[in-house]
């Protein structure tokens, strides 16, 4: 029985430890969160400052976008001081007359006597509420807004941002002040300002990326009632564009918490965080020799003949198996012969791009079982009743699946689209297509990722333009590449689906993101996000066609060295553009593009170059500059020597 007894004894003396254990372990842990919603309860905590957002960096780790400190100038409320005194001591050295109508009504309000603006008659209405005075002062002020001195402006703006928000929050006056303005400020001492830090943006790498990274700035109207609705302040600073706009949830930092003291004075309860760390696909080694290689053949380019209007190329390199972004180039030649960026161009224009498309509009058949690849046909034209006849760039003899692509037959594009719209070819045929014609091959070019938003990870993508008007002869501009528009970025996608075997994924900037102890909280796992509608069979055949056009006698011969073993499709379109920028397009262009992979078997890298506008119609000669092919070749032979 005393065996038991003990064995009983040291059970609950056991539980008694684990317990009492278990209470110390809940007190230390979440001493400070039931503080915090103890104060909460009987105090005000507020959630104040300009956190440093996280940094962006490269795959290797480099930093991209870092912050600095800078000096702000601010006020801060104390009680029993004139804030109409500050104002006027203030402006003495600031000057800012860009107010708004709210600056202006309420500086109105504050110095004058608002009510004598109305009459004997409109007070009476108010009275018996048959007006609304405040609609009506309002109205009254502004009226007068252009009697409105500058020097009264300056005042108005000043005093708007002395006693906008809260009377405890520090409201900015100069970011980033001068030395120069801060003595002065600090010999003045004005009361209720101060010098605080803040930080900023910084590029360790110039304009490098810089619009793909995007801006940081003030919220503005539009996003007002969303980013208040998420806690934000009015004076909180967000990511305006781009990747800073993408990624703000993650790159914003966490505000330090304060007590409100009955006097406004604040305690501080938790110190500012910085930002989550956003870790790009892109190598800026890479990036910053790909844009060398594009200005270098841009600049000779426009040493070149019928080279008026070629200004601009991109450039895209990414893996093809995650469709992951290494590099992401758009440059701009300007008359100054100095570049501008355009890197968002690769999302936000579009353009027509030829026979580059063909293995997606070649899956319409494959589909639908239009062809037959082993069958071989003589290369010839179709004439459509009242159209002139549509041709290959030249007469190519006898074609199959495969050899269609490698030389770029558009006949052999021509009887598929006739075919699926269930039409034999006669010479001379009225040919009536239909929208859902035309829904087929849309349908397909979206399954690679043309026509549609690939899903990149930045906001502002267009998906290009459709034709409007449904005839036949359209139906068979649009299987060759020469009637909807394309980005740049959509045909980088859809080489990678190719390259893929029929899988499309989204391209992405962004790999994995870290908090500041380093652990990941996203990570991009490159998900499939649709797999072409063609048999797997199929689809080898299109790759087959791809490799034998970067192959002797291909239309993409020359543009790699064949030791790569590479495969891709060019693209040779019409084109047209507003040559004087009068609203009128005048002038008919030619575009080029490439777009490939390599090495064929297991590929390692695949890129997109587009030159838009590299030669015109009725140009002094028929030379062209291919932009494309030097580019292409050099960044193959460049990636080569650091692999």
């Amino acid at each position: 029985m005393n065996k038991f007894s003990n064995i009983y004894k040291i059970i609950i003396y056991v539980l008694s430890i684990s317990l009492l254990s278990y209470i110390i372990a809940i007190y230390i842990t979440k001493n400070k969160d039931y503080e915090e919603k103890l104060l909460s309860k009987t105090n005000q905590i507020v959630e104040l400052g300009s956190p440093p957002r996280g940094r962006i960096l490269d795959r290797n780790g480099i930093v991209l976008v870092d912050n600095i400190a800078i000096k702000n100038i601010v006020y801060k409320y104390q009680k029993g001081f004139d804030i109409k005194s500050t104002v006027s001591l203030l402006a003495k050295y600031i000057y800012d007359d860009n107010t708004s109508d709210t600056d202006i009504i309420t500086y109105y309000k504050a110095y004058y006597d608002a009510d004598r603006l109305l009459t004997k008659e409109e007070k009476e209405l108010i009275s018996q509420r048959k007006k609304d005075k405040d609609k009506l002062l309002k109205e009254k002020i502004l009226a007068l807004k252009d009697t409105i001195s500058p020097e009264e402006r300056n005042l108005a703006k000043l005093y708007s941002m002395l006693t906008n928000g809260y009377l405890y929050e520090s409201k900015i006056i100069v970011k980033d002040a001068s030395e120069e303005l801060i003595e002065s400020i600090l010999r003045e001492d004005i009361p209720g300002i101060e010098i605080e830090v803040g930080y900023k943006r910084y590029y360790p790498f110039g304009n490098t990326l810089k619009d793909i990274f995007g801006s940081v700035g003030r919220i503005t109207a539009e996003e007002k009632e969303a980013y208040l609705n998420k806690g934000y302040s009015l004076n909180d600073e967000v990511g305006n564009s781009y990747l800073e706009e993408y990624y703000e949830d993650y790159l914003k930092g966490t505000k330090a918490k304060y007590l409100v003291n009955e006097d406004y004075t604040l305690t501080q309860l938790s110190p500012e965080i910085r930002g989550n760390d956003l870790y790009l696909s892109i190598d800026i080694n890479i990036q910053q020799n790909l844009e060398k290689i594009v200005e270098d053949n841009l600049a000779l380019a426009k040493m070149m003949p019928n080279t008026n209007y070629l200004n601009d190329t991109y450039l895209i390199l990414t893996k093809p198996n995650t469709s992951e972004i290494i590099a992401l180039v758009g440059k701009r030649y300007l008359k100054d012969n100095t570049f501008n960026d355009i890197n968002v161009g690769t999302i936000t224009s579009s353009y027509t791009v030829g026979s580059v498309v063909k293995g997606a509009t070649i899956s319409v058949g494959y589909k639908y079982d239009l062809i037959n690849p082993d069958e071989y046909i003589l290369d010839g034209c179709i004439k459509l009743a009242y159209q002139p006849a549509k041709c290959s760039f030249k007469s190519l003899g006898y074609i199959n699946a495969i050899s269609a692509l490698k030389y770029s037959s558009n006949y052999y594009q021509f009887l598929i689209a006739l075919h699926a719209a269930n039409q034999e070819y006669v010479p001379g045929m009225y040919f009536d297509a239909t929208k859902e014609d035309f829904n087929k091959y849309r349908s397909m070019l979206a399954s690679y990722g043309l026509g549609i938003k690939t899903g990149i990870d930045l906001p502002g993508e267009v998906t290009g333009q459709k034709g409007k008007k449904i005839s036949g002869d359209l139906l068979l501009n649009l299987a060759i590449g020469q009637y909807d528009t394309y980005t740049p970025m959509q045909i980088m996608t859809y080489i990678n689906t190719v390259a893929n075997n029929g899988q499309r994924r989204s391209p992405s900037l962004v790999e994995y993101i870290k908090d500041r102890s380093g652990n990941i909280v996203f990570k991009n796992n490159h998900d499939t996000k649709e797999t072409v509608d063609i048999s797997p069979d199929s689809m080898a055949l299109i790759k087959e066609g791809f490799k034998a056009v970067m192959e002797p006698e291909g239309t993409g011969a020359g543009f790699i060295d064949p030791k790569y073993n590479a495969a891709g499709k060019t693209g040779t379109s019409e084109s047209f553009l507003d040559s004087d920028n009068d609203g009128v397009i005048d002038t008919e262009t030619i575009t080029l593009t490439i777009a490939s992979y390599y090495p064929y078997d297991n590929p390692e890298y695949s890129f997109v170059i587009l030159s838009p506008n590299a030669s015109f119609v009725g140009a002094s000669s028929d030379y062209i500059y291919v932009m494309p092919a030097k580019i292409s070749r050099e960044v193959t032979n460049y990636l080569d020597t650091i692999s």
